[in-house]
Parts: C-alpha cells; structure tokens; sequence
C-alpha cells in the first residue's frame, strides 16, 4: 500500500502555531467528581493538537509531561477514594475507615505515617514522595560504583570520605550535600526551526514524523470510561485468532494501547 508523506515548508510554520493555538485554548470541562465511571470529555483537547504544540514549542527539549504524555489516569482515584470512606470527613481515610485488610492499606499508605491522603495517591511529577525518591535514585546510582544494585560499607565510606572532605565527621551541611547534590546544568535551548545538536533531532524531523505518524498515531486510543473498540487479533505463535467479543462481560481483560519498538 502506497503511503503518502506531508512536505513541509517553512512558510507553513506560523499556520501550524495558529492552528495548534486555536485547539489548546479551547475550554476543558472539569472532572466527574465521583467516579468510578467517567463519560468522554465532549471539550478536551485533541492528543494530537497538544503534541503538535510541544514540538513547535519546545522541539527536541519536550520534558516527560509535554504533549501527548500524560500521567495515568484512574476511575479510583483520591477524589473516589475519600468520599467514600472518610466518614469523618477530616480529609484523610484511616485503617479503621477504609475496613481492609493490613496489607492494603500498607500499600496505599505510601509515606507509612498512619493515614491515606492524597499526597500517597499522587503519581504526577508534583508529588513529594516521588521528587524524594528521585533523588535517592541518583544519589544511590553514585555510590553504587560498580552498578550491582548495592551499596557495600567500602562505597558507602567511600560517600562518606568524599562528603566529609577531610574531616572525621559529617554537618548538617555535609549530609545535604550528600544527599541532595546540586542538579546537573540545564542543556541549552534549540534553536528554532534547526536541529538541537547530537541529542535531539529538528523540529521539522518531529513534525513529519508527527504527520507521518512514525512517533505515534494521529488516532487517540479509548479514554477513560470508554467502552474498548472490537478486534480480532492473531495469537504470538500465529496458531488462532482472538477476538475481545469472546471475553468480553466473561471475564476481566487487560489491555495495553500502544506502540513499543
């Protein structure tokens, strides 16, 4: 099947600005406050639209939420989670609120201070818990020198020597140090319309693979509350078709949209 490409032309860039311009400030509705199902959004922003901003924006230096790449969405989420089983209405759920057992209210209270809030059910890049465990990834991938997954008492002295820089003791200052090292210089900024260097291709390269669809499908995939599109599939080892309608009101199905390459 013949495949057509888009050209691009440079005097087509303001159109494409005014026209991803037009598509984000469209309005957003707000979300259902009680799930757990949630109707299609008839306002959001198209994932097309909003990665076709990024790469005029940003180009090659797009940050991990820029985009199309969101955090996960859930129909149990802290706003579902609190209403119904903070009966006291205090803002957190404790074990004897949330009525199960140990081992899950273990897991859902993340920072192990006694109480579900909506700081353990934060998995976006704003959420404390995960900038902390951000940094003890780096500062630990540093210590770890041989890259085993582990910390021996030589490579952990081998910290302390370093942060002590001579002396026979840590301050307070010193153990900041070790543990919050200063971040690494911000790489600089591409220029617009040019390539970003060795680390990141050209906004024009990202724009026709964005029209091309070789970095991802113009066609979102279903959202949250949505019913899965039918298919019919061939297994791995090509010995029988498999359809959704054959599992579906049956049994639970997972499934993964997406493309891994």
């Amino acid at each position: 099947m013949k495949r057509h490409c888009l050209r691009f032309m440079p005097t087509a860039l303001p159109l494409v600005m005014a026209i991803t311009a037009i598509m984000i400030v469209r309005p957003s509705p707000g979300l259902a406050a009680d799930p757990p199902r949630r109707g299609p959004s008839s306002a959001k922003v198209p994932e097309f639209a909003e990665m076709l901003w990024a790469i005029v924006k940003d180009g090659a230096d797009m940050g991990p939420n820029s985009g199309w790449f969101h955090p996960s969405e859930s129909r149990y989420e802290w706003s579902w989670l609190v209403t119904r089983f903070d009966r006291n209405r205090d803002g957190v759920v404790t074990a004897d609120e949330l009525k199960g057992s140990a081992r899950l209210f273990r897991a859902l209270d993340r920072d192990g201070d006694g109480t579900v809030t909506a700081e353990d059910l934060d998995w976006s890049p704003r959420s404390r818990y995960l900038q902390g465990r951000a940094l003890a990834r780096g500062r630990f991938a540093q210590m770890d020198r041989n890259g085993n997954g582990r910390v021996t008492l030589a490579e952990w002295q081998k910290a302390f020597e370093q942060a002590a820089n001579g002396k026979k003791f840590l301050t307070q200052e010193d153990v900041a140090a070790l543990l919050y090292p200063p971040p690494a210089a911000p790489r600089p900024a591409a220029s617009r319309g040019k390539p970003s260097g060795p680390e990141g291709p050209s906004r024009w390269t990202l724009l026709k693979g964005l029209f091309t669809g070789e970095i991802g499908s113009i066609t979102e995939g279903p959202g949250l509350g949505r019913e899965a599109p039918p298919f019919t599939l061939e297994s791995p080892d090509k010995s029988r078709r498999v359809s959704l309608a054959d599992f579906r009101g049956k049994k639970p199905v997972v499934l993964v949209f997406g493309s891994f390459t």
